[in-house]
């Protein structure tokens, strides 16, 4: 697996997903937990997800850089051979008013990043972000006494991330957390930040691929005049490119099209938005001091991203 990318964004997500299902927990390092289930609504679950983000937060930053640039990920709703998923619905707010007994007032933020699996079903990614120098050591702020030893936390250990799982700090490790907090290294850089372009609204568009793809389905159900017809333009989104040589042919076709209705509806929002809307962009000026290697996190609320597409690029067939 790659892991020289951030892992933010739906492909570099989804090739973290793809090495778990391929290798199971063998995946895991210090960088990487998994969990196939994880129940956010119990205190077991929480104290999980308190502890990794714990030990994600008391690494070395040298050390944590060497993958995905310093973050760390706990996968939840994954496992070898499959990606079954949690229940949809866990929410960002929600989620830190839980962990904030564990964490403490003064715990960075962390990324939840999603990947669907079905319409009740998706897998979670809680994404922590790079230590840095002169960051203060986190302790843990609450005990909580599990099933197993291994999934205890005690108030005021100090957790690091060994090499594939969280536990309690070690002398030297504490004492490297101590010289990372002394490290306040150089001030703030100054940046001028820009969105060039449009934050769209939208409204009624799944009302409209809703429309459309029934109108497909009524035009592809009306019976043909002839042998010869030809194919209509919209015709290769259920046929694949090529007519059926038979009536039972095409009702095949039609069946298993409308098996994948979930997916098709989520891959045609994704390319008729891409087309539709007007780009935007990002730009980042820093006019005091130059950055080597520049990266910043730009969180939209209540948004989603899609690849902008010229209108050349327009395809009814991936609409529907």
């Amino acid at each position: 697996m790659e892991t020289g990318t951030i892992p933010l964004g739906e492909r570099a997500l989804r090739n973290i997903l793809d090495h778990i299902i391929s290798v199971g927990d063998e995946a895991e390092a210090a960088y990487l937990e998994v969990k196939s289930q994880l129940g956010f609504s119990k205190a077991e679950g929480i104290a999980k997800v308190a502890k990794f983000l714990l030990g994600a937060a008391n690494r070395r930053p040298n050390d944590a850089a060497r993958h995905f640039h310093g973050y760390a990920v706990l996968v939840v709703g994954a496992e070898k051979g499959k990606a079954g998923g949690i229940p949809r619905g866990t929410e960002a707010h929600e989620l830190e008013d839980r962990l904030r007994p564990y964490l403490g007032p003064q715990f960075p933020a962390f990324e939840l990043g999603r990947l669907p699996v079905d319409a009740e079903s998706e897998v979670l990614f809680v994404i922590s972000p790079p230590p840095v120098d002169g960051q203060t050591i986190f302790p843990c702020h609450k005990s909580f006494q599990g099933f197993k030893r291994q999934d205890n936390l005690d108030d005021g250990s100090i957790y690091v991330r060994g090499a594939s799982n969280t536990r309690p700090a070690r002398a030297g490790e504490v004492l490297a957390l101590v010289e990372r907090a002394r490290g306040a290294g150089r001030s703030a850089i100054t940046l001028d930040v820009q969105v060039l372009g449009p934050i769209n609204r939208v409204a009624r568009v799944d009302e409209v691929l809703d429309y459309l793809y029934k109108r497909e389905e009524e035009r592809f159900a009306k019976p043909r005049t002839s042998s010869t017809a030809t194919i209509p333009v919209f015709m290769p989104a259920i046929l694949g490119g090529t007519e059926p040589a038979s009536d039972e042919d095409r009702a095949h076709s039609v069946a298993i099209w409308r098996q994948e209705r979930l997916g098709h509806l989520q891959n045609g929002r994704r390319h008729f938005l891409g087309v539709a809307l007007p780009g935007a962009g990002i730009r980042v000026v820093s006019r005091d001091r130059f950055v080597a290697k520049p990266h910043l996190i730009v969180t939209f609320h209540d948004c989603e991203v899609f690849d902008h597409r010229e209108t050349a690029d327009a395809n009814f067939a991936k609409v529907v």
